[in-house]
């Protein structure tokens, strides 16, 4: 244990915090509406359900919603590129619980949370393509993603703020493309 005042105790403080409030975030498995509501929230941010719906908007929409697909299917691609390296540099286990499911097989590290990463990206990305209700809406469904992930054990607090930090930062480089 390190005494107060070394230069790591700030940051086990910092971690023995984020672990506290994601525990309390946590939904336990007898609320189990609220889990499911919780897992269609978390898994409405899967990258395999935006992929398909920005390639449904290349080949059967307009111009708009091509434009749409477009940025969708490259924040999508970018997030995934970015902050997957990054988990392999942090290595932070996810935490321990009840969260297991697919990604947590093929991916178990948790730094920074790539589906927070991801709609950050996109709400980044497509702000300029919607109205500012559209905009709040999307930001909305963002955090609710973020929380779930939480929620559901499979991240902490700081690995979706990792994540929303890093899909918004994406988000606005590609923003200068686009």
């Amino acid at each position: 244990m390190l005494r107060r005042g070394t230069p790591a105790a700030p940051l086990q403080r910092f971690v023995a915090f984020d672990r506290r409030l994601s525990a309390r975030l946590a939904i336990p498995r007898e609320a189990r509406c609220l889990r499911l509501l919780a897992l269609i929230a978390a898994h409405s941010g899967d990258s395999p359900l935006w992929l398909t719906g920005a390639v449904a908007a290349l080949v059967w929409g307009d111009a708009a919603w091509r434009d749409f697909g477009w940025r969708v299917l490259v924040g999508t691609l970018a997030a995934g590129a970015i902050t997957t390296p990054l988990k392999w540099l942090f290595r932070r286990q996810r935490p321990p619980g009840e969260g297991q499911g697919f990604y947590t097989r093929f991916d178990r590290h948790a730094f920074p949370s790539g589906h927070a990463g991801r709609s950050a990206c996109l709400v980044a990305l497509l702000a300029p393509l919607l109205p500012p209700w559209g905009t709040a809406l999307l930001a909305l469904w963002a955090g609710l993603v973020g929380l779930a992930r939480v929620a559901l054990q499979v991240h902490f607090v700081s690995d979706v703020i990792g994540g929303w930090t890093t899909g918004i930062g994406v988000g606005l480089v590609l923003g200068l493309v686009f």
